[in-house]
């Protein structure tokens, strides 16, 4: 096989937009790629490059448009993959791309904010349009696919990638402490919505049951704060906090579960303070995945193009517009769309075998195609608007509605606290106290033995951590409440509860003027009404 050859490149520009003129850019010994015209820019380390021309396999030339956006997250160490979806809680539903980007921003509360992305795995038409694959956003397992028998591609925090046949162990429920660790005493769940054998199965009720839980002893009932179905019975998503524990009937809560077994009831293993999550465990190389997204077919292997592929012959060998995701052994995730269906207007897509030498084009070690046809989109974020532009031609002629989406972001994702023992015996850092602000607006208390670092929860959302008892606080003009508690080495210590809620105020220097005004005249006005009595 003939080495790819060298493209020559001419930078017309260093800032902003760079023009790049091929020559010949890209020729295997059947196949080449002849760019009309390229256009590269780059987003905040994200890059993104369209290629207008055609494309030549085994002799055959068709018009095509190439989108590309890719980043190397061993690089560049801010841009990381995550995986989004339209979701609301107890639901799964479908949106296009620009509403999935939106709900994914807000999901994530300005911690990352997307630069680019494309639409996700191949999902089932109908009233769930739930994805054909496992779908994980932030290491839940939302849904774990109608089959396993295709790709999945999962995404670890440390920047690897996985990719291949999934395997799971089984719907388990785990116990996260109110910290968001997990406690280290996962249950197997031995089945939905039926009565339990013996004392030893733990059953899992869902509304689908449709009566009370008359069975199985002592019951715990749950308030959901998420909990999905397809509808099949079989397949769940539950997220939920302890509201009762009862040794009659349970009526099952709208959007809420019930769970029956002895082994859940050790003394101290699920609380109120806790979150219970029942899901489907992934494991082997996908058991710390933060984020997975389907796939069907390799389309490169080793580096190689394929011409052998799982899906059917009537799939794989039409030319239609394709999305697929790009993986290079040196960190590099890419996502690549190829227009279609539009021939007239120089698109007229690509079959698999040429998907895979365009992805090798690009450099890709592994890539893998995903959904297709009228759903393959491409969303780079505009600096200038501040709005996201779809940079390629949905052959729908609109945004086609897809179960997820995947995409290059930028931002730091909060990682959850290692997991601890149960029963956990680690002994718990005293609660930070004596705390004041100083009139520089600093915010001080004393320092806590054996603690390393401190959490300030503001408005019981934003977190800001300190490694001292002091901190200065750059907010905005307004009254907040202000908690703190204390961090030891996670493995020797507990943290400590948080402090009782301090509430403060923050006012403009003239404001302050004001208010020192209004006391100095009641001051004194109640001297004078002292001396006139």
């Amino acid at each position: 096989m003939l080495k790819r050859a060298i493209k020559r490149i001419i930078f017309l520009g260093i800032v902003g937009t760079l023009f790049i003129i091929p020559t010949n850019v890209y020729s295997r010994a059947v196949f080449k790629i002849n760019a009309t015209s390229t256009e590269t820019k780059f987003i905040r380390g994200v890059r993104h490059t369209k290629i207008i021309g055609e494309i030549e396999y085994n002799g055959v030339r068709s018009p095509n448009i190439i989108n590309y956006t890719g980043a190397n997250l061993k690089v560049n160490k801010n841009v990381r993959v995550i995986v989004g979806d339209n979701n609301q809680n107890h639901g799964l539903e479908r949106g296009n791309l620009r509403g999935q980007i939106y709900n994914t921003n807000l999901r994530y509360s300005g911690a990352v904010q997307i630069i680019s992305g494309i639409n996700g795995d191949f999902f089932h038409i109908g009233s769930t349009g739930t994805s054909v694959m496992a779908h994980v956003r932030d290491y839940e397992v939302v849904f774990p696919g109608t089959t396993h028998a295709r790709t999945l591609i999962g995404f670890k925090s440390n920047g690897e990638v996985v990719h291949g046949k999934p395997t799971f162990t089984g719907y388990e429920v785990l116990v996260y402490d109110e910290d968001g660790a997990l406690k280290l005493n996962q249950i197997k769940v031995s089945a939905f919505n039926r009565a339990p054998r013996n004392e030893n199965e733990v059953i899992a009720y869902f509304g689908e049951y449709k009566k009370d839980v008359t069975s199985g002893g002592k019951k715990m009932v749950f308030s959901g704060i998420d909990v999905k179905s397809d509808g099949s019975g079989s397949r769940y998503f539950a997220k939920g906090k302890l509201d009762f524990i009862t040794t009659g009937d349970a009526a099952i809560p709208n959007n809420g579960f019930v769970l029956v077994g002895e082994s859940i009831f050790e003394e101290g293993l699920i609380t109120e303070t806790d979150t219970v999550v029942i899901q489907n465990v992934l494991g082997g190389e996908f058991a710390d995945v933060r984020f997975a997204v389907g796939g069907f077919d390799y389309v490169v292997v080793d580096g190689e193009p394929q011409t052998t592929f799982l899906s059917e012959p009537s799939y794989h060998r039409t030319k239609k517009p394709c999305s697929s995701i790009g993986i290079k052994k040196d960190g590099t995730v890419f996502f690549v769309t190829v227009d279609g269906r539009q021939k007239p207007l120089g698109m007229e897509g690509v079959n698999l075998s040429e998907l895979g030498e365009i992805m090798a084009y690009f450099g890709a070690d592994y890539a893998i195609n995903i959904d297709g046809g009228g759903s393959s989109t491409m969303a780079i974020f505009n600096e200038q608007t501040e709005e996201y532009d779809i940079v390629n031609s949905p052959s729908d002629g609109s945004l086609r509605e897809n179960a997820n989406a995947i995409f290059l972001a930028v931002g730091e994702l909060e990682e959850p606290l290692p997991p601890v023992a149960f029963p956990d015996l680690r002994p718990v850092l005293s609660i930070p106290e004596n705390i004041f602000f100083t009139d520089e607006g600093n915010l001080v208390f004393e320092s806590v033995e054996n603690a390393e670092y401190y959490q300030v929860l503001i408005d019981g959302k934003q977190k800001i951590t300190t490694k001292t008892p002091s901190l200065f606080l750059d907010l905005d003009l307004g009254e907040y409440e202000i908690q703190i508690k204390a961090f030891g080495n996670h493995e020797e210590f507990k943290q400590s509860a948080y402090t009782p809620t301090m509430r403060v105020s923050f006012y403009s220097n003239g404001m302050l003027k004001l208010i020192e005004g209004m006391k100095n005249y009641g001051q004194k006005a109640n001297q004078q009404k002292a001396e006139g009595e």
